[in-house]
């Protein structure tokens, strides 16, 4: 090894031990948003089929309280009870707003509530709800503590009648 060689080797260790770092650590925060898109996209499946759900409970309840041979009273009452729940509307931060806060688009609130609360359960925030058409598309939102940054992933879903 001549004069001006000497050193080199612990610079060549150096470039390949950043090298390595920088990998492990890509590898490391590629796997954690990896993983939080999969947990993320199962919640949003999840909240959507039980939003679904609690549409089609909701709506075969009312056809067979109206089917049934009970008094028109009985039926108009509950007829109103749902219509009430019907129309209040569910914000963009998947809480109910008042009647005066809505701009006129009434959205059914009990597929939402139970969509917030399936969302809440999986630890993600739902981000909307929107009931159309008996069909229930929620998007929902996790933000990651990666130390590095803080990104916010979302996902949406969509579920119904087939």
């Amino acid at each position: 090894m001549t004069r001006t060689e000497r050193g080199s080797a612990t610079l060549h260790t150096l470039f390949a031990a950043m090298l390595l770092f920088t990998a492990v650590t890509a590898a490391i925060l590629w796997s954690a948003i990896s993983t939080a898109r999969h947990k993320l996209t199962a919640a949003a499946d999840l909240t959507a089929l039980s939003a679904a759900q609690s549409l089609a409970t909701d709506q075969s309840l009312e056809t067979a309280s109206l089917g049934t041979g009970q008094s028109r009273g009985t039926a108009q009452s509950r007829g109103t009870a749902q219509s009430l729940r019907a129309a209040l509307p569910v914000g963009s931060n998947g809480q109910l707003e008042s009647p005066e806060q809505s701009e006129g688009n009434a959205l059914p609130a009990a597929p939402c509530v139970t969509a917030e609360r399936i969302a809440v359960l999986n630890k993600v925030r739902l981000a909307e709800c929107v009931v159309a058409a008996g069909a229930v598309t929620v998007e929902v939102a996790l933000e990651l503590d990666l130390r590095v940054t803080r990104p916010t992933l979302t996902a949406a879903a969509r579920a119904g009648p087939l």
